[in-house]
């Protein structure tokens, strides 16, 4: 070792001068794993996987992502980083992930590590779509993989959510009912039509088309990554940035994320979620570090040819949270905080129910019906209503989730712990994946602040959007009155029908 390496971690030291083939960079993991690897781990190249979408060529995407407030830190620290940074043209979602012929040959050639994230996070996407991205995709990668010369680790991005059919998710390979080169031969050959119409025989025991993907990915691994330096890891649901590179950093707003900025903004009202069911959540900063951490770990010569998996949660660790904490958090800190938005719809506040029936009925009662309203007015003006089909997305959205915020999830995560001990204390440090002392309420708080400032853009002045929530508050209030008044008058009247008086 160099003295100029002696200064550098054992993870360090590993990445330092490797080429790095990532895919999902784009996505929200991606991001965070793309920034920390070149702000910290020397490495001498990466190349991202980027396709076209919505009319951006992958080059334009780039420029979008590389223009992200979460690559502030990297552009002053490292303003060179950029010259590492190469794009390789492909999709997913196409036979051999769109590679051409020359990409694939030059990444055989030249990639020493292979991290692969992409993915569709859709619960209930189309068969179809969903086994073209995580399922043959990652067959495809694999196979490129094996012909690597200078292949030093290969790391799969999975999810703590691919064996939900089990009382304990234990860190081993579950078997799937269906093959991995059966299941892409079928969606390749049957119309949309009628796979659409065998997808509950498909499912089986899983809840959704994305969790069985994700289960056939993880067997198509142990069955092409057989003597590969290779592991699997299982993030559970990926929230905001705890620490690094800042604290409350986000950029998509689906799944829980989403549900929180529309608790916090007083959009929603009603939660499909059970309040007492644990809240399996973990920081994207800590998963990025954990991605590292484990293709160091995988690039290590072992006794057994199982391939090592790791449960990333919060459960057996961190201090107990439940969803129904969480979202009260959130309303208790905007309220303590005195935290308003100028994007503010209503007071928040928020209800929560397990039950389908109540669930329904709420939902009816504080979004449709106020959306109709609402549309209505936009449909008088001449305007395009729009707001009913905003409630309607978000009703599918928390029906698809319910299966995830109403089941208590229990997990193994031992060898999470053991890759953890593994760690040298620089690295512990460099590389935190440890949640054992996370503070859930500052948690919460940076990431409401991390919503204002990165989704929301809102302005830093904290007298903005008083205007706007004093607005709202004397519109809430003047509301609550007349519905309250309005319910004791019929109480009255009803009264007086049940006990006239002579």
């Amino acid at each position: 070792m160099t003295s100029s390496d002696e200064s550098i971690s054992e993870i360090q030291t590993f990445f330092k001068g490797t080429n790095v083939f990532v895919t999902g960079a784009t996505g929200f993991i991606g991001h965070v794993l793309v920034e920390k690897l070149l702000r910290t781990c020397f490495v001498n190249k990466v190349y991202l996987l980027v396709r076209p979408k919505k009319n951006k060529d992958p080059q334009t995407r780039l420029r979008e992502m590389f223009s992200s407030t979460l690559f502030t830190r990297l552009w002053d620290e490292k303003p060179e980083f950029i010259e590492k940074v190469l794009l390789i043209s492909g999709d997913c979602a196409e036979p051999n992930m769109g590679l051409s012929r020359a990409d694939e040959e030059f990444m055989v050639a030249n990639m020493d590590i292979v991290i692969h994230c992409a993915a569709t996070i859709s619960l209930n996407g189309p068969l179809k779509h969903t086994s073209f991205i995580n399922v043959r995709a990652t067959r495809d990668l694999l196979l490129i993989a094996r012909r690597m010369r200078k292949l030093k680790s290969f790391v799969h991005v999975s999810t703590a959510f691919v064996n939900p059919n089990q009382a304990i998710t234990e860190e081993i390979m579950y078997d799937c009912h269906i093959q991995g080169d059966a299941l892409i031969n079928l969606v390749e050959n049957m119309s949309d039509s009628i796979l659409n119409s065998i997808t509950p025989e498909c499912l089986g025991s899983w809840p959704n088309t994305y969790t069985l993907s994700k289960c056939v990915a993880e067997n198509l691994v142990k069955e092409y990554g057989q003597n590969m330096p290779i592991c699997i890891v299982r993030p559970c649901i990926v929230m905001y940035t705890n620490e690094e590179p800042i604290p409350g950093w986000v950029n998509m707003m689906k799944s829980v994320p989403g549900l929180c900025l529309g608790v916090g903004l007083g959009a929603i009202h009603v939660v499909y979620v059970d309040p007492n069911v644990s809240g399996i959540i973990i920081p994207a900063d800590n998963v990025a570090n954990m991605i590292i951490t484990a293709a160091h770990h995988a690039s290590k010569p072992r006794s057994n040819p199982t391939i090592p998996i790791f449960n990333h949660v919060p459960n057996n660790m961190a201090p107990p949270l439940t969803y129904g904490q969480g979202l009260n958090y959130i309303i208790h800190l905007l309220l303590k905080k005195k935290i308003v938005s100028e994007n503010q719809v209503w007071k928040p506040y928020v209800i929560l129910t397990s039950s389908k029936v109540l669930f329904t009925f709420f939902f009816y009662i504080y979004h449709y019906l106020p959306a109709y309203f609402v549309d209505s007015c936009l449909w008088i003006v001449g305007k395009k209503p729009r707001v009913t089909k905003i409630y309607k997305k978000m009703e599918v959205m928390m029906r698809d989730m319910s299966y995830f915020s109403c089941t208590d999830f229990k997990f193994d995560d031992k060898q999470l712990k053991a890759l953890i001990s593994s760690q040298s204390d620089e690295d512990k440090k460099l590389f935190n994946m440890d949640v054992t002392n996370m503070n859930w309420e500052k948690y919460f708080f940076q990431s409401i602040l991390g919503i204002k400032k990165y989704i929301l853009k809102d302005s830093e002045d904290p007298k903005a959007g008083q205007k706007r929530h004093q607005t709202i508050m004397v519109a809430y209030y003047t509301l609550s009155i007349i519905i309250y008044g309005c319910l004791l008058y019929l109480s009255y009247v009803l009264l007086k029908m049940v006990f006239p008086i002579n």
